[in-house]
């Protein structure tokens, strides 16, 4: 479990390194009027390592590990990952590029934020680290 917990700990990072990335990407592109190479793989890039991290978070908590401050982290997380699914979908529906990229950015922001405060409902800093605890 002390393996499968600092993986999910750190993909962390990864998955808001992805998400900046994405918000950085299609912001610029809507800002240049044309989606590139960027705007297309990183919010893909960032929806695959949610999906990731949502499922060694599964495991973890199938294992044992689910501290009582964890329920508001899992539906925080299980809705962010519900956003950026769902900006994905709407986004390959969406009118036009320019609004497909409106939602993704939007979609992507608010993952990020529900992440960020679903980290926090641990009681962690988003960039921060603890201890393994089983509860």
């Amino acid at each position: 479990m002390n393996i499968l917990y600092h993986a999910h700990s750190g993909l962390r990072y990864l998955v808001l390194l992805a998400a900046l990335g994405a918000v950085v990407s299609l912001a610029y592109a809507l800002a240049m009027g044309r989606k590139d190479r960027s705007a297309r793989v990183l919010p893909i890039v960032f929806t695959a390592l949610l999906d990731l991290q949502v499922l060694l978070g599964i495991a973890l908590v199938m294992g044992g590990v689910f501290p009582d401050a964890a329920v508001g982290h899992l539906v925080m997380m299980v809705i962010a990952l519900a956003a950026a699914h769902g900006a994905s979908v709407m986004g390959q529906r969406a009118s036009s590029e320019r609004r497909e990229m409106i939602i993704r950015l939007v979609g992507t922001v608010l993952a990020l934020l529900l992440i960020a405060g679903g980290i926090m409902a641990l009681g962690r800093s988003v960039l921060g680290s603890a201890p393994l605890s089983t509860g």
